[in-house]
């Protein structure tokens, strides 16, 4: 009777509410505290069963669970990663933690349970929560062991997940597959230094969703000192717009680069290509204006018809920079080629007297292009064929052909003309450039104008000579390229 009567002091003394159970599941003892937890008077819980302090749904299951515990009684917190509760005398259900420690009293097996109210503190989790709701970035706290803790509405949206499939789960279910394993030792060296900082500073961070589809992202780590370990608090951005902003800015730079390099070009022409015809034109006009004073008509006809000529091969060549400058600013819409009509309407602008055209499309996919560039590149190609023929054969004979690779549109238009000589090959895409000895007039802007829209189709260009053919071949993208 003295040791139960210390033990009744031991119990009352215990800044914890308490109880202490039988196998059965009978309460044996409560402290104070207990009682008042739960809204009893004193004594009133003795010889009842402890499931009445168990919300109504799990009591059903809760002997089972007890008479596990029984068979295999160790010193433990209860409900390891779940959320407890307990049920007051009025019903209210409270928050809890309980902790258990086998005894043995009067010669039997019984269990003390300590339990601690934390309603307090699911109060502060909730407010905590709130604000992290209402944060627009995605936040995710993570253990010292890489465990996720806590998330945020954000980070479930972001990463396609549910909140109870992300708790408890590691980290680097987050991460692309093949950054997992380096992610682990980053993770671990952070331990060391704990500071606040960016991650990845000078590398590329990608995130992964749930349906693995992968995003850039951005990551601050803010270090987090609790009493029962670290955790490190994730705050991570999704730069998906920024990064495409970064790449269209990137590539207008380029433009503008290339456009500069134009200007300088077009400079040069100016002072020398355009002001030579315009000095020449002066000069035939000034001999034109003795040969009328001296009466020879003849003479002044046929430097007025000259002066014309200069005139319009001037006009051509100025329509030509026009031309170079407009595709620059091309922002049509991408559209589903029909190439049989597109080809067939190019070469029915063309004069193509003894002239054949053969046609082989094996591109079995569907492809799209900007009509307007894509035309260019054609009637460019096409024309260059015919206009260059070579005058000692019967028949130009002009081929297109189209297939496909991996993820590309090939379109390769050869003809049987004068060809290219191989030294000249590495220039004839640049500006004013013209390596034919031809008497036909032309500005050396034709493949200037057909590679800057190949350029901004996101394609290539190239040019071969062999077995008597010179052969253009153009690769594009399938499909709209993403800038």
């Amino acid at each position: 009777m003295e040791a139960e009567g210390q033990y009744k002091i031991d119990l009352e003394i215990c800044p914890m509410p308490i109880l202490l159970v039988a196998r059965s599941g009978k309460i044996v003892r409560t402290n104070k505290r207990l009682e008042s937890l739960f809204g009893y008077q004193h004594g009133a819980l003795l010889g009842k069963s402890v499931d009445l302090l168990v919300p109504e749904e799990f009591r059903p299951a809760h002997p089972d669970l007890r008479d596990a515990y029984f068979e295999v009684p160790t010193n433990r917190r209860m409900g390891t990663g779940r959320d407890l509760y307990g049920v007051r005398q009025d019903g209210e259900m409270i928050p809890v933690e309980i902790g258990l420690d086998p005894l043995e009293f009067d010669g039997e097996m019984m269990v003390m349970v300590s339990i601690l109210d934390i309603s307090e503190r699911k109060k502060n989790e909730a407010m905590i929560l709130r604000a992290l709701n209402a944060a627009s970035s995605a936040m995710i706290q993570v253990s010292e062991h890489g465990i996720i803790e806590l998330v945020n509405e954000s980070a479930t949206s972001l990463f396609g997940y549910e909140i109870d499939e992300m708790l408890g789960e590691p980290i680097e279910i987050l991460v692309p597959e093949r950054y997992r394993r380096k992610h682990t030792v980053y993770r671990t060296s952070y331990q060391a230094t704990r500071d606040a900082r960016r991650m990845g500073d000078g590398r590329e961070l990608f995130g992964v969703r749930k349906d693995g589809s992968e995003f850039p992202v951005e990551i601050g780590l803010t270090p987090i000192h609790e009493a029962d370990g670290k955790s490190t608090m994730c705050t991570i951005i999704d730069v998906t717009d920024r990064k495409a902003k970064e790449r269209f800015i990137a590539a207008k730079n380029q433009q503008l680069e290339s456009l500069n390099q134009d200007l300088v070009q077009f400079a040069y022409s100016a002072s020398h290509d355009l002001k030579a015809p315009l000095a020449s034109i002066a000069g035939l006009l000034s001999y034109a204006e003795a040969d009328l004073a001296a009466g020879d008509v003849e003479e002044v006809q046929s430097n007025l018809t000259r002066s014309r000529e200069l005139a319009d091969r001037l006009a051509k060549r100025i329509e030509d920079m026009l031309q170079l400058a407009r595709s620059d600013m091309v922002m049509d819409d991408w559209v589903e080629i029909d190439i049989d009509q597109r080809i067939r309407t190019a070469w029915a602008a063309l004069s193509t007297d003894n002239s054949k055209l053969t046609t082989k499309y094996r591109h079995a996919d569907r492809f799209w292009s900007i009509p307007v560039r894509l035309d260019a590149i054609i009637e460019n190609l096409m024309s260059n064929a015919v206009k260059y023929r070579d005058k000692s054969r019967k028949e130009c004979v002009v081929s297109v052909e189209t297939w496909n690779e991996q993820e590309h549109f090939i379109l390769s238009i050869a003809d049987n003309g004068i060809g290219i000589p191989a030294e000249h090959r590495d220039r004839i895409f640049k500006l004013f450039q013209r390596v034919s000895d031809t008497d036909h007039p032309g500005s050396g802007l034709g493949l200037a104008i057909t590679k800057k829209n190949v350029t901004q189709l996101g394609g290539t260009i190239a040019v071969d000579c062999d077995n008597g053919m010179t052969t253009f071949r153009v690769t594009l993208p399938q499909g709209h390229l993403q800038i």
